[in-house]
């Protein structure tokens, strides 16, 4: 999936599905049809040339920054999932057209892996949230795990520049919680501490707001500074619900295969999306 935000909007959007066989992995680069991830030394270096609704989406995106180093202090992995940052602060550009619409920028950078052997619901996870920021000299992370009864696993995690990296078992401080117009629930602020260490991040923007998905726009709060980030909450009991595959279809662009008459309204630059459904674009 690729999504481009201008303005707290997102402006392109593509989920794609190529055949088993275009999908290779190479040591630390893997190849998805015509397009490229390497993956080292802190960097990501992303080559796309994709065909999709609204033109062929061609070009570069670079991230750069100082590879994280063994994290010292509370464990991030479980025996069937790993999810650990990557990087220190990063840097980020990008240089991307699809068809006449050109997207290119640069700003603050972040590459992580979050891998596992079996879904979140099996290794008794039911919701996640986490949120990143850059401060004045590294990466702060949190991170939150609950189970079925709402207990918390909790972390802060710093990478400074030089790349060391610590992390901390954290508690989550009580704040009331909502539901979006979906069901899912949020937490307008949401604050973990650890001794003199704290992270309150405050949701100022929620872009994608989904039945079992949100991303937004932050504020970070902290003992070492202040900053805006990102954030995330997913509910895994909501995810693949019956009801949803539907929907999911019309979004799904297949490079080889059958697609949805409604998926021009659902992929490809926002522009011309009831033009390309209707065939006058």
């Amino acid at each position: 999936a690729i999504s481009i935000y201008e303005n707290h909007t997102c402006v392109y959007y593509l989920l794609q599905e190529v055949p088993e066989n275009e999908a290779t992995q190479r040591g630390h680069v893997l190849r998805f049809g015509n397009s490229t991830f390497a993956f080292g030394n802190g960097s990501l270096r992303a080559s796309l040339d994709l065909d999709a609704p609204g033109g062929r989406l061609v070009g570069d995106l670079r991230i750069s920054g100082v590879p994280r180093a063994p994290i010292e202090g509370a464990p991030m992995t479980h025996d069937a999932h790993e999810w650990c940052p990557m990087t220190g602060p990063a840097t980020g550009t990008w240089h991307l057209r699809a068809g006449a619409r050109l997207f290119e920028g640069s700003g603050s950078g972040y590459l992580d892996r979050n891998a596992g052997l079996a879904d979140l619901e099996s290794l008794g996870v039911v919701r996640w949230t986490w949120a990143r920021t850059v401060l004045a000299d590294r990466l702060r992370i949190a991170y939150a795990l609950f189970d079925a009864e709402d207990r918390c696993e909790a972390a802060i995690i710093d990478v400074h520049e030089d790349g060391r990296t610590e992390a901390v078992a954290a508690e989550p401080v009580t704040r009331p919680e909502r539901r979006n117009l979906w069901g899912l629930g949020w937490w307008p602020v949401f604050e973990l501490r650890s001794g003199k260490r704290r992270m309150e991040i405050t949701v100022e923007h929620r872009p994608d707001d989904g039945p079992f998905y949100q991303r937004s726009l932050v504020r970070v709060s902290s003992e070492v500074g202040d900053g805006s980030g990102f954030g995330e909450v997913c509910d895994s009991r909501r995810i693949d619900r019956g009801w949803q595959r539907p929907l999911v279809n019309m979004c799904l662009h297949r490079t080889n295969g059958v697609n949805s008459m409604w998926l021009p309204l659902f992929a490809g630059p926002r522009e011309g999306r009831v033009a390309r459904l209707l065939g006058v674009a």
